[in-house]
């Protein structure tokens, strides 16, 4: 016999129900055992397997894009020294920065091109595990760029093609600017490198690295400058908005060339790039806005069957791996109330009012977990077994 308040008590070690009165003095001790709860298909170290077709397939578009690269560099110099090149800087407007024409023109594209190559070189060095099979292989390839660039590139371009099927559908489909699809390998490598390289620089490094950096510099964070290439300075609520800020002017500049329903499909785009900047560095942004935009460059330097197949391989295992990035999302969004205003250890503003501590007044050491049970326990005691 027993009543409603009896396994509480007897959980709680109690010699007696403070409710009926029950001894449990001649009982057993039973173990509280915790019941995980299964998850089946959608386990996350199940789920985190599915990536690995997709990390294949980022790794053969860095091939194939460094090739191309490569192999037409010289006809592009040519095509580059005839072209002039407006720079610009996009904060809600368009903002000429300089023009350069004929050698500048060419120097410019050197630049783009030893930036775009050296990011890829470096994000698979940061991903060398990528190339170690064994014990924990995917506990450690979660922690690399290329596992994340092979999550979100397929992912998003998924959800991109979902939401432009949903435009056309009710008659705002996205508009393709004149002359895009009638560019040739040259033209195609010069602007897709520049869009990668230089929109990076622009919204993920003047628009997010640098005002973080400027916060870490105000607060006398140490080695606050080198937050300006993304990376190291982790999630706080500063990161957040500005991650945010930058995918949303990201998403306005494209409006102009592509109608207003662009709008929703680059913003996932400015997300992705923002939370690789934000964890890995620019180096991860810049592959992941190259790989997307170098998919028709793969269907002119090397062939449409195989930038068919690329791109189909990418776009299916996206679809796989939706679940993934749906979960790794919800679970990211639960933790923002709990993140740290800015991040930075010695910035005073992280340091909640409640939790201020004077020097004239130090902090009491807190009771432990125990004290308290013992506390409560003996003012159930002190009042005896209740009745009804």
């Amino acid at each position: 016999m027993g009543c409603d308040e009896c396994d509480r008590c007897r959980a709680m070690g109690y010699k007696f129900c403070i409710r009926c009165g029950q001894s449990f003095a001649e009982e057993a001790a039973v173990p509280v055992h915790t019941v995980q709860k299964e998850e089946g298909l959608f386990k996350e170290s199940v789920l985190r397997q599915l990536v690995l077709p997709s990390m294949i397939m980022i790794f053969i578009g860095i091939i194939a894009s460094v090739s191309v690269m490569l192999l037409d560099f010289n006809a592009v110099m040519s095509f580059m020294e005839g072209q002039t090149v407006d720079l610009w800087v996009w904060f809600a407007g368009l903002f000429k920065f300089c023009t350069l024409t004929g050698t500048g023109s060419q120097v410019y594209f050197v630049f783009l091109a030893v930036v775009a190559i050296a990011c890829c070189l470096l994000v698979l060095w940061d991903s060398r595990e990528f190339f170690k099979p064994g014990e924990g292989y995917f506990d450690r390839t979660d922690k690399t760029p290329l596992f994340w660039v092979g999550l979100l590139v397929g992912s998003i371009l998924a959800l991109e093609l979902l939401i432009s099927v949903f435009f056309s559908l009710i008659g705002m489909g996205i508009e393709t600017p004149g002359g895009l699809l009638d560019l040739t390998l040259e033209e195609a490598i010069y602007l897709f490198t520049q869009a990668a390289v230089w929109e990076e620089l622009v919204f993920r490094v003047l628009l997010f690295g640098l005002p973080v950096t400027v916060v870490a510099l105000a607060c006398g964070e140490k080695g606050a400058l080198r937050y300006i290439l993304g990376g190291g300075f982790g999630a706080s609520k500063l990161a957040i908005t500005f991650l945010v800020f930058s995918a949303v002017l990201f998403a306005f500049a494209h409006i102009d060339s592509w109608g207003f329903a662009k709008f929703f499909t680059v913003i996932l785009g400015g997300f992705m790039m923002g939370y690789v900047f934000m964890r890995f560095g620019l180096h991860a942004a810049i592959l992941c806005h190259l790989i997307n935009d170098f998919m028709m460059v793969w269907s002119l330097g090397i062939g449409e069957i195989f930038a068919s197949l690329m791109i189909l391989g990418i776009l299916g295992f996206g679809v796989l791996n939706l679940p993934l990035l749906f979960k790794k999302t919800y679970k990211g969004l639960k933790k923002v109330k709990t993140l740290p205003l800015t991040g930075f250890t010695v910035a005073a503003v992280d340091v909640p009012a409640s939790e201020e501590v004077s020097e004239e007044s130090p902090a009491e050491p807190q009771e432990s977990a125990e004290s308290r049970l013992m506390d409560i326990k003996d003012q159930d005691d002190s009042q005896g077994p209740k009745t009804d």
